[in-house]
């Protein structure tokens, strides 16, 4: 049986109640980061491999009895609400990020421009 790891998983914040005895289903939205296979000397476990996903945000909430999708706010701060929009429009942030750093000059300038016209 294989593994998945999970990183960069973050607090979900709602204004949903989340009740007791009730099952919810939480769509994450991951990439791989890593692949590793067991050294292990159980054959069992010979062909077992370890996965490590990234999960880059939450798609959705579910209440499971009800069928009822929840409400969860996606960020706070700019900064969040940001790499949240990115990633749903992008599937990924870093990349995005180091391109924007790479062009900052121009995209001041574009900014810069649209303010005074």
């Amino acid at each position: 049986m294989n593994k998945i790891i999970l990183t960069g998983v973050r607090n979900i914040k709602t204004d949903e109640t989340i009740e007791a005895n009730k099952d919810y289903g939480i769509f994450l939205v991951a990439s791989r980061l890593s692949e590793e296979k067991m050294d292990t000397f159980s054959d069992e476990e010979k062909d077992e491999v370890k996965y490590k996903l990234k999960v880059s945000h939450i798609d959705s909430i579910t209440d499971l009895k009800e069928h009822k999708e929840l409400k969860f706010k996606d960020g706070q701060t700019p900064s969040q609400k940001w790499r949240y929009i990115v990633e749903c429009e992008l599937g990924e942030y870093e990349n995005f990020m180091a391109w924007q750093m790479a062009h900052a000059t121009e995209i001041f300038e574009m900014y810069r421009e649209d303010i005074n016209d």
